[in-house]
């Protein structure tokens, strides 16, 4: 069965296609109704098969309400977690509305048949079994759709958390990937080489930021989530390591209010975002790089001026990706991706706690 998400539009809301459902459903659920509500002990059988007959454009009727209703309700409370709050709501629907929607139809169909001659059986003689019957057959209808559409969520949810946990892996590997790399070891080393000769103090340094690095990525390279005040002392010793090396090429301004720095966001998204800035962009004394951390609204934005390589490096291509889907796992918020001819920024959101 398709999950939702992935099913056509006009069937996403009821979560499967429910054509045959309908097609059988309509005159089984009639039938049964029948003879639940409406069979009598008679000689003759022409009275049920005309009960029977008259019945099928009510539960067609009622079919189409509760389905349309339950479809607009979703639109609206589509988590599981409004699974309570949609049921509800559609059952006030049918106890208070129900049986008046039967009855304005019920009318019609009396006008239609003095229109055509026609005597209908029984119009006025099972009003109290007419309601019942109504009840019994929105609430089973409820039941159904509300079941299979729970099961097409919770495994749509499912496989969700299991997309975030092989994004979650995959960016543990990117992240060691991109720390242990020959590129990264070499641009590391070469650059303590030139400072241990000019500088111990500032060498020793360079290491002790080096292995802070490093170890930011092996504790938590388990986690999902982070708060911004931990991954910012992460970045500041990714930075100072970049710095060493790009010397003034390289101006990174970092403005966060204190406010959001107990807000969280997922590990190593800055150090990507940071990555892909320095590994696309050309970077020179004569042409700086300039990286930009600052929040807009209630969300950490990463922007920097664009100057293309020529040449770049090979690339995994899945970093945003990657970053995207992990939060698709917390958030209905997206990431957003904006270039000018100026400048190029990356839009994360910033989670609440309540949101965890």
């Amino acid at each position: 069965m398709l999950t939702a998400s992935k099913l056509p539009e006009r069937w996403k809301y009821v979560g499967f296609n429910d054509t045959w459902l309908i097609l059988l459903g309509i005159p089984i659920l009639t039938l049964f109704l029948t003879l639940l509500f409406f069979s009598e002990p008679e000689t003759s059988h022409l009275p049920f098969v005309v009960r029977f007959v008259g019945g099928l454009p009510f539960t067609t009727f009622y079919w189409i309400i509760t389905r349309s209703i339950m479809k607009w309700l979703r639109k609206r409370y589509e988590d599981l977690s409004s699974t309570m709050k949609r049921i509800g709501l559609v059952a006030v629907f049918v106890l208070f509305i129900g049986p008046w929607l039967g009855e304005f139809l019920n009318l019609l169909m009396s006008i239609l048949a003095d229109f055509i001659g026609y005597q209908r059986v029984g119009i006025h003689s099972f009003r109290l079994k007419k309601i019942f019957s109504v009840y019994f057959a929105c609430f089973l209808m409820i039941a159904i759709y509300e079941a299979v559409y729970f099961y097409t969520k919770l495994k749509e949810s499912i496989e969700a958390r299991e997309e975030a946990k092989q994004a979650q892996i995959r960016s543990e590997l990117e992240g060691l990937r991109s720390q242990v790399n020959p590129h990264f070891l070499f641009n590391s080393m070469n650059t303590l080489m030139n400072i241990v000769v000019e500088d111990q103090n500032l060498a020793v340094n360079f290491l002790r930021k080096l292995s802070k690095v490093y170890r930011y990525v092996l504790e938590n390279r388990e986690e999902q989530i982070i708060p911004l005040q931990k991954e910012l002392k992460f970045i500041e010793a990714y930075v100072f390591l970049q710095k060493e090396r790009f010397r003034r090429s390289l101006e990174v301004d970092i403005n966060i209010p204190e406010t959001f720095l107990n807000r969280h966001i997922i590990p190593l998204s800055l150090q990507i975002l940071f990555e892909n800035a320095i590994k696309h962009n050309a970077v020179s004394q004569k042409r700086p790089l300039r990286i930009e951390v600052f929040v807009e609204g209630d969300n950490l934005v990463v922007r920097n001026n664009l100057q293309r390589k020529e040449q770049v490096m090979d690339s995994t291509k899945f970093g945003l990706e990657n970053i995207e889907t992990r939060y698709r796992f917390f958030t209905q918020r997206s990431i957003n991706i904006k270039k000018t001819n100026d400048h190029f920024s990356v839009t994360i959101p910033l989670l609440m706690n309540d949101q965890l």
